[in-house]
């Protein structure tokens, strides 16, 4: 399946969802239960957020890809700016093990919180995606000279070899995760922002065993740069 129809296909399933379940409650709302009610209800919800996930993924990356992210430089926490990442994605999973071991950051470094926020949150959503839930998932900081280094390592299904060197191409997914719903943006518009801060993105995996992702994101940017991928 090619990209655009493969994403028109998972935009559409949710989508297919909402309606279906909305459909139902309209025509039976009368002879369902309570409790019917309530889970019909959660399951709309989900697949809306799913929907909307989709959608922001697109819109994030068409905006990135026609140059249109412009850095908005500021002083930020950036260990405040990792646990409220984590606090956020571990919310969809409360009983998901997750160990932050933050130790030496600047008090403030300089950049846009917001864009480095989605690229870190991205990685989260990946490894909680990729790993079973009852599977830990480690977040590591720490600082370097002009540096910060986040890693995010998961015991997940991994990435095959032949793999690694094209995931950060627009639309490509690994082979095996075809049972995973994605876009194949995420790490894209991810490694995007890090180049934009004059950072980078790295990716070590064992297939079967899981996945770290290293963001490296320098201390200082006040460029406000743009770039094109």
């Amino acid at each position: 399946m090619d990209p655009v129809a493969l994403l028109a296909h998972q935009i559409k399933t949710p989508l297919s969802t909402i309606c279906a379940l909305a459909q139902g409650l309209v025509r039976r709302a009368e002879r369902l239960s309570a409790k019917e009610v309530r889970n019909r209800a959660e399951r709309i919800w989900r697949a809306s957020l799913r929907l909307d996930e989709l959608i922001e993924m697109v819109l994030s990356y068409t905006r990135s890809s026609a140059g249109g992210v412009l850095l908005n430089p500021t002083e930020f926490n950036p260990e405040a700016l990792i646990r409220r990442a984590c606090r956020e994605q571990i919310s969809h999973e409360p009983s998901r093990p997750l160990a932050i071991d933050v130790q030496g950051l600047p008090s403030t470094i300089v950049g846009d919180p917001i864009l480095l926020e989605q690229a870190l949150v991205i990685v989260l959503s990946n490894a909680m995606k990729y790993s079973p839930p009852d599977r830990p998932i480690a977040v590591t900081a720490r600082a370097a000279p002009n540096v910060i280094s986040i890693q995010i390592e998961d015991q997940g299904i991994g990435i095959p070899d032949l793999d690694l060197p094209f995931l950060m191409l627009p639309f490509f997914r690994g082979r095996n995760t075809k049972d995973y719903p994605g876009t194949g943006l995420g790490l894209s518009l991810a490694w995007h922002i890090l180049r934009l801060h004059g950072g980078s993105l790295g990716i070590a995996s064992t297939e079967g065993y899981g996945t770290t992702v290293t963001l490296s994101i320098p201390e200082k940017n006040v460029a406000g740069a743009v770039d094109v991928l």
